[in-house]
């Protein structure tokens, strides 16, 4: 009886069984796969590479091994290519060749599924966190399908002969397909897979986010409106003394306080991959918004503290390579709307959209939330009026955006001026103008820290100050003048002014009120350094001032709480914890008054602390 192997089938001298050729074909699948997964993966390298960060040497050793290893697979493939079909004995004219291609194949998977496993975390942190990267894609998808395609040859190897051809296109094909997908799922789905979190106890403050009609500004000269009424909440004055600790919050895991802004009736943290809202009475966490995997770059609220935006991006060294930009609710952080875009530059941000200015054509462009890039409405400076430096105004930036309006400081014919606009709709809602003196006169216009008020200081051609004034940011009208010679104000707003001068290691603040009647005082002792390390909190009953110190790796902030009139300042010192200066964020302190407490903290400390 004769027994035939079940792995020799029947065939012409010289040539391969059909089921072997089939599964040839499986093989040269299997190469098309290897090829194109290793261009795309040695594409997205390059990308990463180029646009985001340098690679570890370790990656690039592991992948130059993983490199050599399908070069000696693909010597193997050519031997196998050109091996002559002469049967020996009982083996296949290429059993030996094939054996070689499946050993190298089995080698190369072990190497490369590693790389594999790498691009797949780095492929969905991405996604999670809304800013894959097309190096991460191609990355990911080229080594996944290298190492599938790897393990077919170990399985199939190929045979050039035939009709496989079809199967290498084909594989060439499902690597490209799968790839362009992956690059369209990056620009389109990140918008839906957000992790946003719900409150951790509910607020009962509704969403101030409202619709824009799309209209236009006036452009021509006459006032506005004698006053404009948005319906935001008046800045919070704070309580009216501090004498304790009322709580402490980190943020979680150890993470780095990277900006503070009061919005909401609480105070939001900007960390790593999110914002975290705090309550400013009693320190608990009141809702978070966070994207594992992506980083926070901005963050920016409105000046009625109704909404945050929040930037994420990928940066490279001091460039912003991708951004993502997420409007909340600072009430209950609900997200409003998310855009493949970064914040708009020298933009205000508003209740009602972004505001941007152009000094030199003497245009403001309103535009909408969520911003389309469509302008929602338009203004340009009336007939004679410009905003020239050399003609006579200056500013930090050219619009200052105060609580409810936008002023601009221009130069109007023979005076100098401010325009207030409305956010909403462009319409003009007040002006303020006084005569211009002989020379080219200057014009410095500052917001008061609760938006309440814009400061005016006008100077001469010779830079000398020759007038002080506050207007109220609601109606334009002249409250009060500053008189302060021989001191600084350090703080203003729409009801008074404090000063500071230094006399024998003393300082004297002194608070004035427009109205007039008895100044206020209080003494500490003078406390110098830079600027952004100080800050002064004028309270109802005293006047709260903090001083940052930088030491190595930590953080001390002091605070001095003096009472109006002569009484001993009640001091307290705060460990701030370990100190990490971030991109796109500057050291700085912060002192944020609330109902009932005082919010402190540092820009890149690791706590954030209530004052009561």
């Amino acid at each position: 009886m004769t027994h035939h192997d079940s792995d020799r089938d029947e065939a012409p001298s010289g040539q391969l069984p059909e089921r072997r050729v089939a599964g040839m074909r499986w093989g040269w699948f299997g190469a098309g796969l290897v090829i194109a997964g290793v261009g795309a993966a040695g594409w997205g390298h390059v990308l990463r590479w180029s646009l985001v960060e340098e690679p570890s040497v370790g990656t690039n050793i592991g992948l130059l091994l993983a490199a050599g290893l399908l070069l000696v697979l693909l010597t193997a493939l050519v031997r196998l290519a050109r091996r002559p079909a002469r049967p020996e004995g009982n083996l296949s004219p290429v059993s030996d060749a094939v054996a070689s291609v499946r050993g190298r194949a089995g080698l190369a998977v072990l190497v490369v599924i590693p790389f594999a496993l790498y691009g797949l975390v780095r492929l969905q942190r991405g996604f999670m966190g809304g800013l894959p990267e097309p190096g991460d894609v191609l990355f990911g998808l080229g080594m996944t399908f290298a190492a599938a395609g790897l393990a077919v040859l170990g399985r199939a190897a190929a045979d050039l002969t035939g009709r496989s051809l079809t199967s290498l296109c084909a594989g060439l094909l499902t690597v490209a397909a799968v790839a362009q997908a992956g690059l369209l799922a990056a620009e389109t789905l990140p918008v839906e897979a957000t992790t946003a979190a719900l409150p951790v106890e509910a607020t009962t403050a509704a969403s101030t986010m409202v619709p824009v009609a799309v209209t236009q500004g006036p452009s021509g000269v006459g006032p506005g409106p004698s006053k404009v009424s948005t319906g935001h909440a008046a800045p919070n004055p704070g309580p009216a003394s501090v004498s304790k600790v009322a709580w402490q919050w980190r943020p979680p895991g150890d993470e780095t306080v990277r900006q503070v802004v009061a919005a909401g009736g609480h105070v939001v943290v900007r960390t790593f991959d999110g914002v975290v809202a705090v309550d400013s009475v009693t320190g608990r966490e009141r809702w978070h918004y966070r994207r594992p995997g992506a980083v926070t770059v901005e963050m920016v609220a409105t000046p009625d503290g109704g909404m945050v935006a929040v930037e994420f991006g990928t940066v490279r060294g001091a460039q912003k390579v991708r951004a993502r930009t997420v409007l909340l609710d600072a009430y209950t952080g609900e997200v409003g709307s998310e855009q493949a875009q970064e914040l708009r530059s020298n933009a205000a941000f508003t209740s009602y959209g972004f505001v941007t200015a152009d000094p030199d054509d003497g245009t403001v462009v309103g535009w909408g939330l969520p911003d389309t890039g469509e302008p929602v409405w338009s203004y340009r400076l009336p007939r004679g009026c410009h905003a020239d430096s050399e003609q006579g105004t200056r500013s930090e930036s050219w619009q200052v955006e105060l609580r409810d309006v936008i002023a601009l400081p221009v130069s109007c014919d023979r005076n100098v001026a401010v325009i207030a606009l409305d956010p909403r709709n462009g319409d003009e809602v007040w002006r303020y103008e006084r005569p211009r003196t002989d020379g080219k006169p200057d014009i410095e216009a500052d917001p008061a820290e609760d938006g309440s008020a814009l400061g005016l200081t006008f100077r001469d051609g010779d830079g000398t100050v020759t007038k002080e004034v506050v207007l109220a940011q609601e109606h334009g009208e002249d409250v009060g003048t500053v008189d302060s010679p021989a001191k600084v104000v350090q703080v203003f707003n729409a009801d008074g002014y404090l000063t500071e001068s230094d006399e024998s290691g003393r300082a004297t603040y002194r608070w004035e009120s427009y109205g007039g009647g008895e100044p206020k005082t209080a003494e500490l002792p003078a406390l110098g350094g830079d600027l952004w390390k100080v800050r002064r909190l004028p309270l109802k009953d005293g006047l709260l001032v903090a001083q940052a110190t930088i030491k190595a790796d930590t953080v001390s902030i002091g605070t001095h709480m003096a009472g109006w009139g002569k009484t001993e300042p009640r001091s307290i010192s705060i460990d701030m914890g370990y100190r990490q200066i971030v991109d796109f964020q500057p050291r700085a302190l912060n002192l944020l008054p609330f109902s009932g407490t005082v919010v402190v903290a540092f820009n890149g400390g690791a706590t954030v602390v209530g004052l009561a």
